[in-house]
């Protein structure tokens, strides 16, 4: 039960980061293999649009349907508590204990879609400011005009 279990979060886990880092790194690869470099069209960018949203679409159906395995395997899903803004009392929290118990369904999968997301826009930023790749022929010194 437990290997099951196990073995279901980390296929989520490897859903989410696809989701967000290998799938956009696919599609920029596709997209940059049907550029001949002798002048840019539109198509494949729209191609890599398109082919981006509906990657994101069939991983999150996928992701989705692992998520209803896990519930049914471990036979509930977790609570956790929120109250959210709009039953908030006006008096300044005196009456936090009269408030009716906010809890709401947390799921393994919201929690693996936080951190992937945390996770890839984290490797994201570090990407762009220390790699900091320049395309080629953009912002060098050039050839030397005379």
């Amino acid at each position: 039960m437990r290997l099951w279990k196990a073995g279901i979060i980390v296929l989520m886990a490897v859903g989410g980061l696809a989701m967000w880092i290998a799938n956009p790194v696919l599609w920029l690869w596709i997209t940059s293999s049907l550029q001949d470099g002798t002048h840019a069209t539109m198509g494949p960018y729209v191609l890599m649009l398109v082919g981006i949203v509906l990657t994101c679409v069939a991983i999150g159906k996928g992701l989705a349907m692992l998520n209803r395995r896990y519930e049914r395997v471990t036979g509930s899903t977790p609570k956790v508590r929120v109250i959210v803004p709009w039953r908030r009392s006006l008096r300044g929290g005196r009456s936090q204990r009269r408030e009716s118990d906010g809890r709401l369904p947390v799921s393994v999968l919201d929690v693996i879609m936080v951190l992937s997301v945390v996770l890839a826009v984290a490797s994201f930023s570090t990407w762009y400011f220390v790699a900091n790749p320049t395309p080629p022929n953009v912002g060098g010194p050039g050839p030397a005009k005379h």
